[in-house]
C-alpha cells in the first residue's frame, strides 16, 4: 500500500470537504486523474511530433499508428 502525504492546508481542506471519509471515492478520482494526465501527455507528444515534422526535424508517423499505440496503452 502506498501513502501520499499532503502538506498543503488548502488542498487538505478541499479533500475533506469533497470526500469526507470516502477514501474509495478519493482513490478512484485520483486514479482517473492520473490516467487522464497520461493520455494528455501522449496526445501532447503527438502534437509535438506533428510540429517537429512541419519544421522538417523529424518524419511523421501515420495517424493510424499513433491511434493504435494510444488504444493499446489505454
Amino acid at each position: 500500500m502506498q501513502t501520499i502525504q499532503i502538506d498543503n492546508a488548502e488542498l487538505e481542506s478541499f479533500i475533506s470537504l469533497q470526500y469526507g471519509s470516502d477514501k474509495i471515492g478519493l482513490v478512484d478520482d485520483f486514479i482517473k486523474f492520473i490516467k487522464t494526465e497520461l493520455i494528455i501527455n501522449d496526445i501532447k507528444k503527438g502534437f509535438d511530433e506533428l510540429e517537429s515534422s512541419k519544421q522538417g526535424n523529424s518524419k511523421l508517423t501515420s495517424a493510424k499508428s499513433f491511434l493504435d499505440e494510444l488504444k493499446s496503452e489505454y
